[in-house]
């Protein structure tokens, strides 16, 4: 386990309990809410430099940042190692060129996805045809976290490797661990886990 990750996560108080819609349309009585790590400097700074570790053994052209989460994310990461970054919009503009691309992506760029998290990955799929549509290669999606939903997967069909910091069981585990969710609710989320692959 990446304690150092599952630390930055709980002191950006990323974890919340309830019941949340998730963007794969799936209901859940847990939300990790990465898209606030820009208002804590510690914790992002701390996420940056481990996803920058994994970009640097992945060797990418690009640095490609999804809508929206994965956009501060890949900036911080471009910055650090002066790999050049676009973003990846949800769906076409409306106006303009009309692309899904914002930045230079050269033909046959090796390029990386970079967001905030994976449930089921659907979502990944959108943006990995964009580049892809607009002449990039693309192997490898970065995330910081892996709910453990199908995304690993979901990509492989797409012949994409999910790379991921922690996983929703680890972050967990630390959160037990350290007296930050009592086993009851350690257990609750274990079983929605489990019945929602």
């Amino acid at each position: 386990m990446n304690e150092k990750i599952a630390k930055a996560l709980t002191d950006a108080n990323a974890v919340k309990f309830g019941e949340f819609t998730l963007a794969s349309g799936l209901v859940s009585p847990i939300y990790v809410d990465l898209r606030i790590l820009p208002s804590y400097p510690e914790s992002m700074a701390a996420v940056t430099e481990e996803l920058v570790k994994v970009v640097k053994k992945l060797k990418p052209e690009v640095i490609a940042g999804a809508e929206t989460a994965g956009i501060p994310l890949s900036t911080a990461i471009s910055l650090k190692t002066k790999i050049p970054m676009i973003y990846v919009r949800k769906r076409p503009k409306s106006y303009g060129t009309m692309e899904m691309i914002e930045g230079v992506l050269k033909k046959d760029a090796k390029t990386i996805l970079i967001d905030d998290m994976a449930t089921n990955a659907f979502s990944k799929i959108r943006f990995i045809d964009g580049i892809k549509h607009a002449g990039g290669v693309i192997n490898d999606v970065l995330i910081v976290l892996d709910r453990e939903q199908g995304g690993v997967e979901a990509l492989a069909k797409e012949n994409v490797k999910l790379h991921s910091l922690i996983t929703l069981k680890e972050l967990l585990s630390y959160m037990k661990e350290n007296n930050m969710i009592d086993d009851n609710k350690y257990n609750e989320i274990l079983t929605y886990l489990e019945q929602n692959k």
